[in-house]
């Protein structure tokens, strides 16, 4: 299989992935009854479009990283991933709370609010990081 195939498939998997932990763990915090129920109104709208490019990019980036991190430090490709996606995760974190912290009282309450959710997006990117790395050594 041609890398550039390879690339596009590990992303395309890598930004499924993480959109449905993303999706998941914004339920866990905004949960609710109606939170599927509303999701595919959601889906309409150019913000949720915004959020699926981001995941791609960030999916590509992950796995830009993590074959990085196997070719330096030869690490195995599924830890490489999951390091590398933890790692894009709470870069993303950091922006989002960088962005917010005149509406969130500062830094410090922005940490305070962005921390559990995160986390949890950290662990969500790290599996996603680690499977599509897992995916791009078995498509070799």
């Amino acid at each position: 299989m041609p890398r550039w195939v390879r690339f596009l498939s590990c992303s395309f998997t890598g930004l499924l992935l993480s959109l449905t932990g993303l999706l998941l763990v914004a339920y866990w915090w905004e949960g609710g009854a109606g939170f599927w129920r509303s999701l595919p109104d959601f889906a309409t709208t150019p913000d949720f479009w915004y959020v699926v490019l981001l995941m791609g990019l960030c999916a590509a980036v992950t796995l830009l990283m993590a074959r990085l991190a196997v070719h330096v430090y030869a690490l195995a490709g599924p830890v490489a991933g999951f390091l590398a996606g933890g790692a894009v995760a709470l870069a993303y974190a950091a922006f989002l709370v960088s962005t917010h912290t005149g509406e969130w009282g500062g830094v410090g309450p922005g940490l305070h609010r962005a921390w559990p959710s995160g986390g949890l997006l950290a662990a969500a990117f790290g599996v996603a990081g680690a499977f599509t790395t897992w995916l791009w050594d078995r498509l070799d």
